[in-house]
């Protein structure tokens, strides 16, 4: 539990690919928010539940999928992420690796042991305090694997103030630009991306509902597929935290060593 599973699994990205809601109140029929506006309503929105994947494909190397389960609160965070394997050329199905919880409760980040399993009889988290230096990591982490990056992608479309039939906009946008880079480099552990494309649907409530982004290297040899389905706005996030003697303290971890 010393190394975070959770940086590793972005991590893995690069190793991978070398190597191997309703909200209240009447609804217009029509979604009337143009796409920034959206983004922004979705972004402050008290809370949002999503499910997403991740995945790499490689055209000489087994496929890497993430698939993540989160919710974000009012200063709170949480996410369950598991890790799949594919072979190449259409091989059998996709192959379970690992898996990990995290969740952030006021002053505290929650890390979960690898595929849950306790550790030292019933040790099932490791607790650290945000304000250490080596909580930011893994905090980084948490968001890469939530929306806020494909949200910060949506908002750099040329036309994302104008307003869409039916709530559904696409387009694409320019690799290159210093949000879009940070955006998919922190899903992917660094790898860069060209001919970004992306497709999203605004619900009747004004929030963004679902996002699809896709791209791939300049030789194409490795592409990516983000997808992303957001609801329960508004709606309350409960992870109770860990029992007492679930749990080991950082310091304690560090005085041990």
């Amino acid at each position: 539990m010393r190394r975070s599973l959770l940086l590793a699994f972005v991590s893995t990205f690069a190793v991978a690919s070398v190597a191997l809601a309703a909200t209240g109140g009447k609804e217009p029929k029509e979604p009337k928010a143009t796409l920034v506006e959206a983004v922004s309503q979705t972004n402050h929105a008290s809370s949002v539940h999503y499910v997403m994947q991740i995945a790499v494909a490689h055209v000489h190397h087994p496929s890497l999928k993430l698939d993540v389960q989160g919710a974000r609160g009012t200063g709170s965070l949480f996410i369950h992420v598991r890790a799949f394997t594919s072979l190449v050329n259409d091989g059998p199905a996709d192959t379970a690796g690992p898996a990990q919880s995290a969740f952030i409760d006021g002053p505290f980040l929650y890390e979960g042991s690898p595929n849950g399993v306790p550790v030292a009889g019933k040790i099932h988290w490791l607790r650290v305090p945000l304000a250490r230096p080596d909580a930011a990591h893994a905090i980084a982490a948490m968001h890469n694997m939530s929306p806020a990056p494909l949200l910060r992608i949506l908002d750099e479309w040329s036309n994302a103030r104008s307003h869409a039939s039916g709530g559904g906009f696409h387009g694409t946008v320019a690799y290159d630009d210093p949000i879009v880079l940070t955006a998919l480099s922190g899903m992917t552990g660094g790898t860069e991306f060209r001919h970004v494309f992306f497709s999203v649907k605004i619900g009747r409530d004004g929030y963004v509902h679902s996002i699809r982004v896709t791209g791939s290297t300049a030789d194409r040899s490795k592409s990516v597929t983000v997808t992303a389905h957001l609801f329960g706005f508004g709606r309350p996030v409960r992870v109770p935290p860990p029992r007492e003697g679930t749990f080991i303290d950082q310091k304690l971890l560090s005085l041990a060593a």
